[in-house]
């Protein structure tokens, strides 16, 4: 009986779904189809991409006279088949400062990924990528700044975060 009752809610609730038109979280389709090479979101891929080498931090100096407890930044963007940023694909999706969120866009290309697996085959997939400075304290008159760049480039989208500022 119990089963039964559950069964008739999961079919209520997708049966609702579809009425009001909402998309499941990850749909059935690649984000883009159309390409000789698809691209897919992580809930697509068997083996989402990984950061191999994470390369050097932002070249940042925080403006003099601002302080701030956290610069934040977080980026999208399609990791090709080689395990390469696609560049012409980044989108900013935040930034807590224009001049970090800058910073750490000039760093996106020296990241490199195990790239995504659908079967035996690599496929590009879109990632989200967060780089956050904690604690920032300027140290001197010239604005330069203490502490350091960590980012984590999760698999997929909404994937672990660096810890928090």
């Amino acid at each position: 009986m119990k089963r039964l009752c559950l069964f008739m809610l999961l079919v209520c609730t997708a049966g609702s779904l579809q009425a009001q038109g909402k998309e499941p979280p990850c749909a059935d389709t690649p984000v883009d189809s159309t390409s000789p090479s698809p691209v897919y979101r992580a809930c697509h891929v068997e083996r989402k991409a990984r950061v191999r080498k994470n390369g050097a931090g932002p070249q940042f100096t925080a403006s003099p006279g601002v302080a701030a407890s956290c610069y934040r930044a977080t980026f999208e963007f399609v990791v090709d088949t080689a395990g390469k940023p696609e560049l012409a694909t980044v989108r900013r999706v935040s930034a807590t400062s224009q001049s970090y969120g800058d910073a750490v866009e000039a760093t996106l290309a020296e990241l490199l990924y195990e790239p995504a697996r659908l079967g035996n085959a690599r496929v590009r997939q879109v990632v989200r990528f967060d780089s956050q400075l904690p604690s920032v304290q300027p140290t001197s008159a010239s604005g330069e700044i203490s502490g350091r760049a960590t980012s984590s480039a999760p698999s997929g989208l909404g994937g672990a975060r660096s810890p928090n500022c």
